[in-house]
């Protein structure tokens, strides 16, 4: 396994993830400031060493999800760093509003958001796990030796199979995918965009069950069958190359 190349995906997918506001599904990855980036790979790095160690596969998705493969059972692990309101004062908000309809809050003693690295075994029903991330460390021998560990436990407390498995190949750029694609460009090319023009049936979008790339020709069918083709223009093939370099070029699928 080269760590170099999986922080590089992490590095190249950052200018792709301003599309993910627009998408319908959460996707996990590294969400900080640049100013915090430098310091948090840093940390990614030394923990995929560790990992390494350990016999972990990495994986990088095109979104720059991270996926840890944990080698006894091969289970997926989703891990994230971001920014988070602390996890106590959530429950002392709602702990306080238990008993009255509204607290007013002095700005300076809550909402203070902290950075965390979090996990989630990619299976349903799995909850989060979150350890608190201070990239300024001089080591993170306690923080790494913390999340292994809880990784561990956690994979060996499930069971080897359940009934609703995530099937869905990580690495396969989906209609959710496209879907989110054409709202970002819409968004950022404006209302009166080839991209702004497809969305305003938005309704059919929901129920598209694949796209087909063939050129600059993007074609898709609505949930009542109703067919859609569209020639790209190049402001739009410049949006939808960020996430397909080779659109152009070839005929490309795209399923849920």
């Amino acid at each position: 396994m080269n760590i170099e190349s999986k922080l590089k995906k992490i590095r190249t997918s950052r200018k792709r993830r301003v599309v993910l506001p627009f998408h319908s599904i959460p996707i996990g990855g590294i969400d900080v400031s640049d100013e915090l980036f430098a310091g948090v790979i840093i940390f990614i790095k030394a923990l995929f060493k560790r990992l390494k160690v350990q016999q972990f596969d990495i994986e990088v998705t095109h979104w720059g999800e991270i996926f840890l493969v944990e080698p006894s059972r091969g289970m997926f692990i989703q891990l994230s760093v971001h920014l988070r309101v602390s996890d106590v004062d959530v429950k002392r908000v709602k702990l306080d509003l238990k008993s009255d309809n509204y607290r007013v809050y002095q700005d300076e003693c809550f909402a203070h958001e902290s950075l965390c690295v979090s996990f989630r075994v990619k299976r349903s029903g799995t909850q989060w796990r979150r350890f608190p991330l201070d990239v300024t460390s001089v080591s993170f021998d306690n923080v790494m030796a913390t999340i292994i560990k809880a990784m561990l436990l956690n994979v060996a407390n499930l069971i080897p199979t359940v009934k609703h498995e995530l099937s869905r190949d990580i690495h396969t750029i989906d209609v959710d995918d496209v879907v989110a694609l054409i709202r970002y460009g819409a968004a950022k090319l404006g209302q009166d965009s080839q991209f702004a023009s497809i969305i305003s049936g938005d309704r059919d979008l929901l129920y598209v069950k694949g796209f087909t790339l063939d050129g600059t020709q993007l074609r898709f069918s609505s949930f009542n069958l109703r067919q859609y083709q569209y020639c790209l223009s190049p402001q739009s093939m410049k949006v939808m190359k960020m996430l397909i370099p080779d659109a152009g070029y070839t005929v490309v699928e795209f399923v849920s």
